[in-house]
């Protein structure tokens, strides 16, 4: 069963505007008039690094996330007036010489976990780009969710492996599109912030 009817016939169609969500009026990273106006400042506010040090006898760089896509399928949109369904955040990790893509789901109900399942180790989202290419990503945590049921909303944690050669490829093109496998269904996600993983990935390399 399609993943949003399942959420709704679980949550009884709980969602409404006063659910807590990105207000589109704060959606300033994203701004289509304005991607090629200022690429420097652009670059420079994507690429804040939060952590740069050692973790036992690991060298470790972070940066700080970033949002990366909002969903709400067309189904549920008439529920979310103020918000989205899924908002996502993103940002690159280095380990040594390891990369990986963290990306921080969060759904705004509180039944995600019933209707979406876990983010299972060894599952792969697959990222479009906009030279017609792909790339595959491993996950390498399992995530099970996180509910707050108070402010109604669940997260997940997606730590996905970037090998050498995918590393070459995502600090050159745009992203466009991404897929992600849930233990209950699939769906894709249009990504707005499409420069935010090039950004950090080309930063990372001219450190």
């Amino acid at each position: 069963m399609n993943l949003v009817i399942k959420l709704l016939l679980v949550s009884g169609v709980l969602m409404t505007s006063s659910i807590s969500g990105i207000s589109q009026k704060s959606l300033s990273w994203f701004d289509a008039s304005s991607l090629d106006s200022d690429n420097k400042a652009r670059t420079s506010a994507d690429c804040i690094i939060t952590k740069d040090g050692k973790t036992g006898a690991f060298h470790e760089i972070e940066f700080e996330p970033k949002p990366f896509f909002v969903y709400t399928h067309p189904q549920v949109r008439k529920y979310f007036t103020d918000g989205y369904l899924m908002e996502c955040n993103g940002y690159v990790k280095r380990v040594d010489d390891n990369h990986f893509l963290i990306l921080e789901y969060k759904i705004n109900s509180d039944k995600a976990k019933t209707n979406y399942g876990d983010l299972d180790q060894g599952e792969k989202v697959k990222i479009d780009l906009f030279n017609d290419d792909h790339v595959y990503l491993e996950n390498i945590e399992r995530s099970r969710g996180k509910v707050k049921r108070s402010d109604r909303y669940t997260t997940y944690t997606g730590t996905y492996a970037i090998s050498n050669n995918n590393v070459s490829i995502l600090k050159k093109h745009s992203m466009d599109k991404i897929t992600v496998l849930w233990e209950e269904g699939v769906e894709t996600y249009e990504i707005q912030n499409i420069d935010l993983i090039k950004n950090q990935l080309k930063f990372l390399s001219e450190r």
